[in-house]
């Protein structure tokens, strides 16, 4: 293997290590029933304040893992990405539920 692979392997893993970390489940608590808007606004709201990572399950089942930079508009927020590389604009509407960690 060589030094960038390795390197990149090494990184993948402490990735999934946070992720499982700040997000792990109990399979018992889980839902498939949609968040209400209220919750919704006051844990993005939280989370941009006090500069927390979420988690983000949008309505189509993907899921981001990020921090909220900014907010742009009536629900719209800016999300960085967790390796700071890409930065997305996160429409409320669009939302399914929110972890914060």
């Amino acid at each position: 293997m060589s030094f960038a692979q390795n390197i990149q392997h090494k990184l993948n893993t402490y990735v999934k290590n946070i992720y499982q970390h700040f997000f792990e489940y109990d399979l018992a608590k889980l839902t498939t029933f949609e968040q209400d808007p209220s919750l919704i606004i006051r844990k993005l709201e939280q989370a941009f304040f006090q500069r927390q990572f979420v988690l983000i399950t949008y309505q189509n089942g993907k899921t981001e893992i990020g921090q909220l930079i900014a907010r742009s508009t009536n629900g719209r927020f800016v999300l960085r990405n967790h390796d700071h590389t890409v930065y997305r604009l996160i429409d409320l509407s669009s939302i399914f539920n929110i972890e914060v960690a």
